[in-house]
Protein backbone atom coordinates (compact mmCIF):
# COMPACT_ATOMS: atom_id res chain seq x y z
CA UNK A 1 0.00 0.00 0.00
CA UNK A 2 1.13 3.31 -1.33
CA UNK A 3 0.78 6.51 2.06
CA UNK A 4 0.93 9.86 1.46
CA UNK A 5 3.87 11.79 1.56
CA UNK A 6 3.62 23.74 19.01
CA UNK A 7 2.58 22.96 21.47
CA UNK A 8 3.75 19.42 23.62
CA UNK A 9 0.85 17.15 24.96
CA UNK A 10 2.85 15.52 28.04
CA UNK A 11 1.49 12.32 27.74
CA UNK A 12 4.36 9.89 28.90
CA UNK A 13 2.66 9.29 32.03
CA UNK A 14 -0.83 9.07 30.92
CA UNK A 15 -2.51 5.75 30.88
CA UNK A 16 -3.50 4.17 27.30
CA UNK A 17 -7.30 3.84 26.82
CA UNK A 18 -6.31 0.32 24.82
CA UNK A 19 -7.75 -2.53 26.87
CA UNK A 20 -10.08 0.41 28.80
CA UNK A 21 -13.89 0.33 29.22
CA UNK A 22 -15.82 2.97 28.68
CA UNK A 23 -18.12 2.18 31.82
CA UNK A 24 -15.62 1.75 33.91
CA UNK A 25 -12.91 4.83 33.19
CA UNK A 26 -14.12 7.06 30.57
CA UNK A 27 -16.71 9.08 33.09
CA UNK A 28 -14.43 9.98 35.47
CA UNK A 29 -12.65 12.28 33.03
CA UNK A 30 -14.71 15.16 31.35
CA UNK A 31 -16.44 14.75 28.54
CA UNK A 32 -14.58 15.29 25.10
CA UNK A 33 -16.50 16.43 22.57
CA UNK A 34 -15.64 16.08 18.53
CA UNK A 35 -14.08 19.64 18.67
CA UNK A 36 -12.06 19.19 21.90
CA UNK A 37 -10.65 16.44 20.27
CA UNK A 38 -9.56 17.92 16.72
CA UNK A 39 -8.14 20.87 19.51
CA UNK A 40 -6.31 18.22 21.13
CA UNK A 41 -4.99 16.76 17.67
CA UNK A 42 -3.67 20.04 16.75
CA UNK A 43 -1.70 20.93 19.90
CA UNK A 44 1.22 18.34 18.46
CA UNK A 45 2.82 17.43 15.15
CA UNK A 46 3.91 14.62 16.95
CA UNK A 47 2.55 11.27 14.97
CA UNK A 48 2.64 9.29 18.33
CA UNK A 49 1.70 11.94 20.22
CA UNK A 50 -1.78 11.87 18.17
CA UNK A 51 -1.87 7.94 18.03
CA UNK A 52 -2.10 8.50 21.86
CA UNK A 53 -4.64 11.18 21.42
CA UNK A 54 -6.78 9.05 19.14
CA UNK A 55 -6.41 5.85 21.62
CA UNK A 56 -8.05 8.18 24.72
CA UNK A 57 -10.90 9.14 21.99
CA UNK A 58 -10.99 5.49 21.01
CA UNK A 59 -11.55 4.05 24.57
CA UNK A 60 -14.76 5.49 24.91
CA UNK A 61 -16.06 3.84 22.66
CA UNK A 62 -14.80 0.04 22.73
CA UNK A 63 -12.14 -1.18 25.05
CA UNK A 64 -9.33 -2.13 22.54
CA UNK A 65 -6.56 -3.91 23.59
CA UNK A 66 -3.79 -2.36 20.67
CA UNK A 67 -3.99 0.42 18.40
CA UNK A 68 -1.24 0.76 15.45
CA UNK A 69 -0.70 2.88 12.80
CA UNK A 70 0.89 2.33 9.49
CA UNK A 71 2.40 5.13 7.58
CA UNK A 72 4.90 5.78 4.51
CA UNK A 73 7.69 7.56 7.83
CA UNK A 74 6.97 4.31 9.86
CA UNK A 75 4.88 2.44 11.65
CA UNK A 76 3.55 3.49 15.26
CA UNK A 77 1.62 1.82 18.38
CA UNK A 78 -0.09 3.32 21.06
CA UNK A 79 0.97 3.76 24.66
CA UNK A 80 -0.60 0.15 26.25
CA UNK A 81 -1.00 -2.16 23.37
CA UNK A 82 -1.32 -5.72 23.44
CA UNK A 83 -2.38 -8.28 20.98
CA UNK A 84 -6.35 -9.51 20.81
CA UNK A 85 -7.78 -11.89 18.64
CA UNK A 86 -10.45 -9.34 16.86
CA UNK A 87 -8.88 -6.69 14.32
CA UNK A 88 -10.43 -4.04 12.28
CA UNK A 89 -8.72 -2.30 9.56
CA UNK A 90 -9.28 1.25 8.83
CA UNK A 91 -7.50 2.84 5.79
CA UNK A 92 -7.26 6.91 6.53
CA UNK A 93 -7.83 8.94 3.31
CA UNK A 94 -7.66 12.98 3.12
CA UNK A 95 -8.52 14.24 -0.67
CA UNK A 96 -8.78 10.94 -2.47
CA UNK A 97 -4.77 10.28 -0.54
CA UNK A 98 -4.12 7.63 1.41
CA UNK A 99 -2.37 8.64 4.95
CA UNK A 100 -2.30 5.53 7.14
CA UNK A 101 -3.62 2.42 7.76
CA UNK A 102 -5.25 2.20 11.42
CA UNK A 103 -5.45 -1.34 12.88
CA UNK A 104 -7.45 -1.98 15.76
CA UNK A 105 -7.37 -5.34 17.98
CA UNK A 106 -9.66 -5.88 20.54
CA UNK A 107 -11.74 -8.84 22.34
CA UNK A 108 -14.66 -7.45 21.32
CA UNK A 109 -16.14 -7.67 18.38
CA UNK A 110 -16.62 -4.41 16.19
CA UNK A 111 -20.32 -4.41 15.15
CA UNK A 112 -21.58 -1.28 12.60
CA UNK A 113 -22.22 0.60 14.97
CA UNK A 114 -18.38 0.93 16.64
CA UNK A 115 -17.35 1.11 13.49
CA UNK A 116 -19.22 3.88 12.17
CA UNK A 117 -18.55 5.73 15.45
CA UNK A 118 -14.61 4.96 14.73
CA UNK A 119 -14.91 6.15 11.53
CA UNK A 120 -16.20 9.17 12.94
CA UNK A 121 -13.00 9.63 15.13
CA UNK A 122 -10.64 9.15 12.60
CA UNK A 123 -12.14 11.85 10.57
CA UNK A 124 -11.20 14.02 12.95
CA UNK A 125 -8.46 13.13 13.08
CA UNK A 126 -7.17 13.32 9.10
CA UNK A 127 -6.18 17.01 8.99
CA UNK A 128 -3.73 16.63 11.58
CA UNK A 129 -2.12 13.48 10.72
CA UNK A 130 -1.65 15.34 6.90
CA UNK A 131 0.39 17.73 8.86
CA UNK A 132 2.24 15.40 10.97
CA UNK A 133 3.27 13.01 7.97
CA UNK A 134 4.41 16.18 6.26
CA UNK A 135 6.35 17.72 9.12
CA UNK A 136 7.70 13.86 9.36
CA UNK A 137 8.99 13.42 6.24
CA UNK A 138 11.03 16.82 5.78
CA UNK A 139 12.69 15.92 9.03
CA UNK A 140 13.37 12.60 7.53
CA UNK A 141 14.97 13.89 4.56
CA UNK A 142 16.95 16.04 6.32
CA UNK A 143 18.65 13.32 8.05
CA UNK A 144 18.57 10.80 5.24
CA UNK A 145 21.35 10.69 1.92
CA UNK A 146 18.90 11.44 -1.09
CA UNK A 147 20.52 8.76 -2.82
CA UNK A 148 20.78 5.43 -0.97
CA UNK A 149 18.23 6.66 2.01
CA UNK A 150 20.49 5.84 4.44
CA UNK A 151 21.56 8.05 7.19
CA UNK A 152 23.64 10.95 6.53
CA UNK A 153 26.62 12.76 8.19
CA UNK A 154 24.26 15.27 9.80
CA UNK A 155 22.12 12.00 11.27
CA UNK A 156 25.53 9.89 12.46
CA UNK A 157 26.90 12.80 14.13
CA UNK A 158 23.67 12.85 16.50
CA UNK A 159 22.77 8.68 16.44
CA UNK A 160 27.04 7.82 16.94
CA UNK A 161 27.22 10.37 20.44
CA UNK A 162 24.08 9.06 21.37
CA UNK A 163 24.55 5.42 21.03
CA UNK A 164 28.52 5.59 22.91
CA UNK A 165 26.45 7.50 25.82
CA UNK A 166 24.04 4.81 25.95
CA UNK A 167 26.48 2.12 26.24
CA UNK A 168 28.06 3.95 28.89
CA UNK A 169 25.40 4.22 30.80
CA UNK A 170 24.52 0.97 30.65
CA UNK A 171 27.86 -0.68 30.66
CA UNK A 172 27.51 -2.05 26.94
CA UNK A 173 29.54 -2.62 24.42
CA UNK A 174 29.83 -0.76 20.83
CA UNK A 175 31.99 -0.45 18.08
CA UNK A 176 31.69 1.58 14.79
CA UNK A 177 32.90 0.30 11.66
CA UNK A 178 33.79 3.03 8.96
CA UNK A 179 33.85 1.64 4.90
CA UNK A 180 35.44 2.57 1.85
CA UNK A 181 34.94 1.17 -1.44
CA UNK A 182 38.21 -0.18 -3.79
CA UNK A 183 38.51 0.75 -7.20
CA UNK A 184 35.27 2.75 -7.06
CA UNK A 185 36.67 6.23 -8.93
CA UNK A 186 37.19 3.69 -11.83
CA UNK A 187 33.25 2.96 -12.16
CA UNK A 188 32.69 6.76 -12.61
CA UNK A 189 35.42 7.24 -14.56
CA UNK A 190 34.87 4.65 -17.91
CA UNK A 191 31.13 3.32 -16.99
CA UNK A 192 30.04 6.79 -15.88
CA UNK A 193 27.88 8.15 -12.78
CA UNK A 194 24.85 6.52 -13.09
CA UNK A 195 26.83 2.92 -13.22
CA UNK A 196 28.77 4.58 -10.10
CA UNK A 197 24.99 4.96 -8.70
CA UNK A 198 23.94 1.86 -8.99
CA UNK A 199 27.32 0.37 -7.41
CA UNK A 200 26.32 2.50 -4.61
CA UNK A 201 22.43 1.42 -4.32
CA UNK A 202 24.16 -2.12 -4.20
CA UNK A 203 26.51 -1.48 -1.53
CA UNK A 204 23.58 0.11 0.47
CA UNK A 205 20.91 -3.29 0.29
CA UNK A 206 24.16 -5.44 0.97
CA UNK A 207 24.02 -2.94 4.35
CA UNK A 208 20.39 -3.54 4.93
CA UNK A 209 20.41 -7.32 4.04
CA UNK A 210 23.20 -7.91 6.33
CA UNK A 211 22.10 -5.71 9.70
CA UNK A 212 19.42 -5.59 11.21
CA UNK A 213 19.32 -2.35 12.98
CA UNK A 214 18.97 -0.66 9.96
CA UNK A 215 18.42 2.78 11.22
CA UNK A 216 22.18 2.61 12.71
CA UNK A 217 23.37 2.31 8.50
CA UNK A 218 25.11 5.81 7.20
CA UNK A 219 26.34 6.91 3.80
CA UNK A 220 28.98 9.81 4.32
CA UNK A 221 28.78 10.77 0.73
CA UNK A 222 30.95 9.55 -1.81
CA UNK A 223 32.11 6.20 -1.29
CA UNK A 224 32.33 6.30 2.49
CA UNK A 225 29.71 4.33 4.93
CA UNK A 226 29.56 3.92 8.32
CA UNK A 227 27.88 1.01 10.12
CA UNK A 228 27.15 1.98 14.46
CA UNK A 229 26.88 -1.52 15.73
CA UNK A 230 25.68 -1.78 19.60
CA UNK A 231 24.53 -4.75 21.71
CA UNK A 232 24.83 -8.58 20.34
CA UNK A 233 26.72 -7.05 17.22
CA UNK A 234 29.18 -5.42 18.83
CA UNK A 235 30.04 -8.60 20.75
CA UNK A 236 30.88 -10.02 17.71
CA UNK A 237 31.27 -7.06 15.58
CA UNK A 238 34.55 -8.53 12.95
CA UNK A 239 32.80 -10.97 12.17
CA UNK A 240 30.13 -8.35 11.36
CA UNK A 241 32.39 -6.56 9.41
CA UNK A 242 33.72 -9.39 7.57
CA UNK A 243 30.41 -10.56 6.42
CA UNK A 244 29.35 -7.36 5.53
CA UNK A 245 32.13 -7.42 3.17
CA UNK A 246 31.88 -10.62 1.60
CA UNK A 247 28.70 -9.80 1.09
CA UNK A 248 29.38 -6.64 -1.00
CA UNK A 249 32.47 -8.12 -2.71
CA UNK A 250 30.18 -10.98 -4.09
CA UNK A 251 26.69 -8.67 -5.02
CA UNK A 252 27.10 -8.62 -9.33
CA UNK A 253 27.67 -5.55 -9.95
CA UNK A 254 30.81 -5.17 -7.60
CA UNK A 255 31.77 -7.93 -9.52
CA UNK A 256 30.95 -6.76 -12.67
CA UNK A 257 33.19 -3.19 -12.06
CA UNK A 258 35.55 -5.26 -9.68
CA UNK A 259 34.91 -3.12 -6.83
CA UNK A 260 35.18 -4.26 -3.12
CA UNK A 261 35.33 -2.85 -0.04
CA UNK A 262 38.05 -1.73 3.15
CA UNK A 263 36.52 -1.68 6.77
CA UNK A 264 38.40 0.24 9.74
CA UNK A 265 36.67 -1.18 13.30
CA UNK A 266 36.61 -0.02 16.49
CA UNK A 267 35.38 -0.62 19.61
CA UNK A 268 34.79 0.98 22.99
CA UNK A 269 37.14 0.19 24.93
CA UNK A 270 37.17 2.98 27.90
CA UNK A 271 34.66 4.72 29.81
CA UNK A 272 36.50 7.56 29.06
CA UNK A 273 37.26 6.98 25.78
CA UNK A 274 34.55 10.11 24.19
CA UNK A 275 32.76 9.79 20.50
CA UNK A 276 35.46 11.66 18.43
CA UNK A 277 37.99 9.28 20.31
CA UNK A 278 36.39 6.38 18.99
CA UNK A 279 35.57 7.95 15.06
CA UNK A 280 39.34 8.35 15.20
CA UNK A 281 40.65 5.13 15.52
CA UNK A 282 37.80 4.11 13.63
CA UNK A 283 39.26 6.31 11.13
CA UNK A 284 43.15 5.17 11.65
CA UNK A 285 41.98 1.37 11.08
CA UNK A 286 40.36 2.17 8.05
CA UNK A 287 43.34 4.04 6.84
CA UNK A 288 45.47 0.50 7.60
CA UNK A 289 43.24 -1.31 5.58
CA UNK A 290 43.38 0.59 2.58
CA UNK A 291 47.08 0.70 2.76
CA UNK A 292 46.91 -3.37 3.55
CA UNK A 293 44.96 -3.95 0.68
CA UNK A 294 41.79 -4.46 -1.06
CA UNK A 295 38.92 -5.69 0.50
CA UNK A 296 40.51 -6.13 3.90
CA UNK A 297 39.51 -5.20 7.76
CA UNK A 298 41.72 -4.01 10.31
CA UNK A 299 40.82 -3.15 14.17
CA UNK A 300 41.86 -0.62 15.83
Amino acid sequence: MEYLLVHEVALSNAPSYAAMTKLQHWPELAECAEQSLISQLQTTLDIQQQLNIISMAVGKVLPVSALKLKTAVGDFEAIGSRPADIEHRSVLVLNQQCLAELIYQSEHAFTPMVQRELLLLESEWLFALRNALVVCRLQQMALKDTLTGLGNRRFFDDSFDKAVQLAKRHDEPCALLLLDLDNFKQVNDIAGHSAGDDVLLAVADCLRDTLRATDSLFRFGGDEFAVILSAQDANCAELVARRLLRAINQHHLCKQYEVSASAGLALLSAPEQSSKQLFAAADNALYSAKEAGKSTVRVA
